[in-house]
C-alpha cells in the first residue's frame, strides 16, 4: 500500500503562487503583504492566481504604496499581457514544485503515474508467468527488490525521462507483489478459512498502513526523503528465503514430492500439530499420483480453448478492470474533497476496516457473486448521488463519497478473491496476471478521469458510476465459488460448477438451477 499510494503523496500538489521579484523580497513585507501587491486575486472567491503575477515596476509601485496606501493598495494594479510563469515558491515543498511541474505542465505528474500503470502492463503477465513457472517465492522476493531499487533511485530523478522511466520499473513489480503473496495464500487454506486469509490481513494492515501514510508524508514534508522511506524496507524482503515456504500446492503440480512433504511437517510443528507416520505417508502417496499424472505446461492461451473457461476468464477481466478504475479513481479523487488531503485520505483509509469486516460476513451470507453485484451496483448509484450534490456542502459530499469508498472496497476485496478461485492452479498465476494487466490498462486512464475534475468535480463520479453498474450487471453471469474446492486443471476449471444458475444460493441451502429445485446440505444433496 506504501507502494501503490506513496506516489499520490509523492505527486501532491499544494498551494503555491508565482515567486515575487527580487526588488519586492528586499522590502519589510510580510507574506501575505508581497501576495496581495504581486498576484491577481479572484474578486467572487478571494483566491489567489497560482500562474501568474503583476507584471508592473515593482520599484514604484513599492514606493507608492508606502506613501499612501500602506494596505489594500495592489488592487490597483493593473495586469499587463497576463503575468508570466516561472519561478514557483510554494511552502511545504512537494516535487510538483521543486520541478516545476505545475500550471502549463501540471500534466507531468498524471503522466509519470500513469507510466506506473504501464509498468504493470508489462510486468504483470511477466511476472504472472514466471510464478507459475519457477515458484511463487522467488518471484514475490524479486519484485520487492527490484522496486526497492527503482523506488529509491527514483528519489534523486530531477527530470521528467529519469523520474518516469524509474516509475515505470516500480509499476512493472507492483501488481505481483501483492497478488503472488495472495494467491500463494490461498492456495494454504481450506475453503472454509480463504475468506478469512483474503480478508484480515487486508482489514488490519492496509487500513493501519493508508492511515499512517499521510502523516508520514507530512512528517517527511520532503518529497525524495519520503520515497526512500517508503521504499528501502523492500529491500529487505530478500531476507524472506529463510521466512517463508513456498507453496505446497504449486509444489504438487510440479512433481516435487519431497520438497511439499517436508513444507506439511514444518507446518505441523509450527501449529503444534503431531503428524503421524501414516498421515504423512498418504500425503506422500497422494503427491506421487499427482507427479505421476502430471498436468500438461499450460500458457493463457488455454484459458481460451473451451467455451465456458473462456467466458468465466473475459468476464473476470472485465469485472476486474471496472473494479480497479473506480477504486482508483474513489482515492485519487479524495484531494479534491475539501481543504486538507491529509485528514480526507485517513478517513477514506478509515473506511478500509469496516469494510473487509463486514465483507467477511457478507461473502458467506450472500457468497461471492452476489456481494460482487451488489457492492459494484451500490458504488456506481453512490457516484450517481455525488455528481449531483451541491459541492459547496463539503460535509455532505465528504460523507456521501466516504460510501462509496466503502462499497468499492469491498467490491476490490471479494473480487481479488474471486479471481483467485474461479480459475484453475495450473493457470492461476498467469491467469491473475493478465487480468491485472488488463486491470492496469483501465486504471491507467484513472489519473486522467480524476484529472477531469479540475473543470468539474462531478465529472469523474458520472463515469465511475456508469462503469461500476455495467460492470455489477455483468457479474450476475460469474459462477458461485463459497465453499467450494479450488479447481486444479484446466479440465476443472471448464466443469466445475457447470449446474449453476442464476439463482444459486448455496449459503441457504435451497436454490434453483437448470430446471430443478436443489435442497442442499453438507452430506448430500437431494434432487426433487
Amino acid at each position: 500500500s506504501f507502494v501503490y499510494f506513496g506516489q499520490m503523496f509523492m505527486s501532491l500538489t499544494p498551494p503555491h503562487w508565482c515567486k515575487p521579484p527580487e526588488t519586492v523580497r528586499g522590502y519589510n513585507l510580510s507574506d501575505e503583504e508581497i501576495k496581495m501587491l504581486t498576484i491577481p486575486q479572484n474578486n467572487e472567491t478571494g483566491s489567489f492566481s497560482k500562474c501568474t503575477r503583476y507584471d508592473v515596476d515593482y520599484t514604484q509601485v513599492v514606493w507608492n504604496l508606502q506613501l499612501k496606501m500602506p494596505k489594500g493598495a495592489p488592487r490597483a494594479v493593473s495586469m499587463e499581457g497576463g503575468g508570466w510563469r516561472s519561478d514557483i515558491s510554494i511552502f511545504n515543498p512537494r516535487r510538483n514544485c521543486d520541478l516545476h511541474w505545475v500550471c502549463d505542465d501540471d500534466w507531468k505528474p498524471t503522466f509519470c503515474q500513469s507510466l506506473f500503470f504501464f509498468g504493470s502492463l508489462v510486468g504483470s503477465p511477466l511476472f504472472g508467468w514466471l510464478a507459475d513457472a519457477v515458484g511463487r517465492l522467488p518471484i514475490i522476493i524479486t519484485t520487492n527488490v527490484l522496486a526497492g531499487v527503482a523506488g529509491v533511485a527514483s528519489s534523486f530523478a530531477n527530470d521528467l525521462t529519469t523520474f518516469g522511466a524509474l516509475r515505470f520499473m516500480v509499476g512493472m513489480t507492483f501488481d505481483s507483489q501483492l497478488v503472488i503473496v495472495y494467491i500463494m495464500s490461498m492456495e494454504y487454506v481450506s475453503a472454509e478459512y480463504r475468506t478469512i486469509m483474503a480478508n484480515v490481513p487486508l482489514m488490519v494492515f492496509m487500513c493501519a498502513s493508508m492511515c499512517a501514510l499521510p502523516w508520514i508524508a507530512l512528517a517527511i514534508s520532503n518529497w525524495s526523503t519520503f520515497a526512500i522511506a517508503i521504499h528501502t524496507p523492500q529491500l529487505f524482503f530478500i531476507l524472506l528465503f529463510w521466512v517463508i515456504p513456498e507453496s505446497a500446492r504449486w509444489l504438487i503440480s510440479k512433481g516435487r514430492v519431497d520438497d511439499a512433504v517436508t513444507i506439511v511437517r514444518q507446518a505441523g510443528k509450527a501449529n503444534q500439530r503431531e503428524l503421524s507416520e501414516t498421515v504423512i505417508s498418504e500425503f506422500r502417496n497422494y503427491c506421487e499420483r499427482m507427479k505421476e499424472e502430471k498436468l500438461p505446461e499450460t500458457t493463457i492461451l488455454d484459458l481460451f480453448k473451451t467455451p465456458v473457461l473462456r467466458r468465466r476468464f473475459i468476464l473476470l477481466c472485465i469485472m476486474w478492470m471496472v473494479i480497479v478504475i473506480a477504486y482508483d479513481g474513489h482515492m485519487r479523487n479524495t484531494e479534491h474533497l475539501g481543504d486538507n488531503v491529509f485528514i480526507t485520505f485517513t478517513l477514506a483509509g478509515l473506511v478500509e476496516a469496516p469494510a473487509d469486516f463486514l465483507l467477511i460476513l457478507l461473502v458467506e451470507w450472500l457468497g461471492r457473486r452476489h456481494s460482487t453485484v451488489l457492492t459494484l451496483i451500490g458504488s456506481g448509484i453512490i457516484s450517481f448521488i455525488i455528481s449531483i450534490l451541491d459541492t459547496d456542502n463539503f460535509t455532505v459530499v465528504l460523507a456521501v463519497a466516504m460510501v462509496g469508498r466503502f462499497l468499492i472496497t469491498m467490491s476490490l476485496n471479494v473480487g481479488q478473491q474471486y479471481t483467485v478461485e474461479v480459475l484453475p492452479t495450473v493457470a492461476r498465476a498467469q491467469g491473475n496476471g493478465a487480468i491485472h494487466t488488463l486491470g492496469f490498462l483501465a486504471i491507467a486512464a484513472s489519473p486522467s478521469i480524476v484529472y477531469l475534475s479540475k473543470y468539474a468535480l462531478w465529472f469523474p463520479y458520472i463515469i465511475m458510476g456508469v462503469a461500476s453498474v455495467a460492470g455489477g450487471l455483468l457479474s450476475i453471469f460469474l459462477p458461485e465459488t463459497v465453499n467450494e474446492k479450488l479447481p486444479d486443471s484446466l479440465e476443472d476449471g471448464e466443469t466445475f460448477w457447470q449446474d449453476q444458475g442464476l439463482c444459486y444460493d448455496p449459503c441457504h441451502k435451497t436454490y434453483i438451477g437448470r430446471g430443478r429445485l436443489r435442497i442442499r446440505s453438507h452430506q448430500e444433496e437431494t434432487h426433487v
